[in-house]
């Protein structure tokens, strides 16, 4: 149980339980801030849940430190590319501090540092910590498998924790998250197809390319919605022309593995797509060597080759990944003759490879010009 009581102008929490090794002492300095610390402990506690902070301070053996867990979790436990490229970096922001350091407070001033001294922005700091609160969970089930569960700092931050406070506003400049919603028009697409199919800018001496299994990346990405890496790696077997699907082997399925999805392919796109893989075998397209190794060399010199794409088309602020969105609302815009959608929400989820539902809400950048117009 918690009490609380005023130590001059200050107020002291005792907080014991059966849980706890022995009775712990914290002071506050108004009596809100040691009731409210308090609550929260209660509720802990009552769960048989043992915040680190009240923890026996360990013997260094048995005190590693977060550094060393993180690259434990790394090697033993199967990370995502995006999770291991982003420990990189974390490892170097957490130097020196040892696992029974990382208390609810210590977590605070990590996120506050991330704000006032790294100007990061929201998202980029919840996947810092949503990072390091995977790491303490993996941790903590490995070390604790029987008695008290042991509260997880990261996971105890108050909702909108990453957004910039007034304090932190008059420190630095706030960063905000922004949310990607260009699409191409009309004009813009058309004059991309036009660089694709070799016609040349008046204003250039040379034509964009004469590449034609470029022209048909491009197509397959904007008309299906595959992401960069799915696309390239397509083999031939994996497109039956029979039922007209492509069998997709996903890319970002939970700690890397597989998410297999199957893709419909549109009728626009079938008979370029049957032809150039008539008497193909293996990959689709020749930008990648099969290795693991030479996968970010292909992604790469692909990301560029499309950033001069949509720079020769005169389209500016467009990204490659900006053509999964334009897919995906490609897909939401299909309908019928009658006028009836052609896919329901579920199914656009599937075909995009969608397990949240809530992602369709983002990419779903429907032009207001287009909603207008069918108001007649």
């Amino acid at each position: 149980m918690a009490s609380i009581q005023q130590r001059g102008e200050r107020f002291q929490l005792r907080v014991q339980h059966k849980l706890l090794p022995r009775p712990f002492f914290f002071t506050f300095d108004t009596e809100d801030e040691a009731r409210s610390y308090g609550s929260q402990l209660e509720a802990l506690l009552k769960r048989s849940i043992v915040p680190q902070e009240l923890l026996t301070k360990p013997e260094r053996a048995d005190d590693p430190l977060l550094t060393r867990v993180a690259s434990d979790y790394s090697a033993q436990f199967p990370v995502t590319r995006s999770d291991s490229a982003l420990l990189s970096v974390v490892l170097l922001e957490i130097v020196g501090v040892r696992l029974s350091g990382v208390t609810y407070r210590w977590v605070e001033q990590y996120v506050s540092e991330l704000k006032r001294k790294r100007n990061l922005a929201p998202g980029t700091i919840r996947k810092r910590i949503g990072l390091l609160g995977r790491v303490f969970d993996w941790h903590s089930r490995r070390v604790h498998s029987s008695g008290a569960a042991i509260a997880n700092p990261f996971r105890l931050l108050p909702a909108g924790y990453s957004t910039y406070s007034r304090e932190d506003s008059s420190l630095v400049t706030p960063k905000q998250d922004i949310e990607r919603d260009r699409r191409l028009s009309k004009d813009e697409a058309e004059r991309v197809l036009a660089a694709l199919d070799g016609r040349k800018r008046s204003d250039r001496e040379r034509q964009f390319t004469d590449d034609t299994a470029f022209c048909l990346l491009y197509r397959l990405i904007v008309d299906t919605g595959l992401r960069l890496f799915e696309a390239y790696r397509l083999t031939v077997e994996r497109i039956d022309f029979q039922y007209n699907v492509i069998r997709v082997e996903g890319s970002k399925g939970a700690r890397g593995a597989r998410k297999p999805r199957v893709v419909p392919i549109k009728v626009a796109l079938r008979q370029p797509l049957r032809s150039w893989c008539e008497g193909r075998s293996g990959l689709v397209f020749p930008y990648w060597d099969g290795t693991e190794q030479g996968r970010a060399g292909a992604t790469n010199r692909l990301s560029q080759r499309f950033r001069g794409l949509f720079t020769y088309a005169g389209v500016e602020d467009f990204t490659e990944h900006d053509l999964r969105h334009e897919a995906a609302c490609r897909w939401f815009e299909l309908r019928h003759q009658d006028g009836r959608w052609v896919f329901s929400d579920t199914e656009i989820c599937r075909i995009m490879g969608w397990t949240d539902p809530r992602m369709a809400l983002r990419y779903a950048s429907l032009r207001g010009e287009d909603l207008s117009s069918r108001l007649g």
